[in-house]
């Protein structure tokens, strides 16, 4: 999905630079860009847990352990 975002990103971008103000094609290659910025916006966002979610019971606490020594944790929702 990723790859689909940069390709109409920089498809976009490079339409716009070579075709002048004065085409038609430029609202195209605008669009093409900012559709490959939506896409790209929409695969890097991850919803993080607020406080809320934990209050209502929605998340559960991951413990990373080693050598049986709990070195981290993090909050994570739980798995439907």
């Amino acid at each position: 999905m990723i790859w689909i975002a940069l390709a109409f990103l920089f498809v976009g971008v490079i339409i716009n630079c070579v075709i002048s103000d004065a085409h038609p094609g430029i609202c195209f290659g605008t669009m093409l860009a900012c559709v490959g910025f939506a896409l790209l916006a929409a695969t890097h966002y991850e919803a993080q847990p607020t406080a809320m979610d934990v209050y209502k019971g929605k998340t559960t606490l991951e413990i990373t352990y080693k050598d049986g020594i709990p070195i981290d944790t993090v909050v994570v929702f739980k798995n439907k």
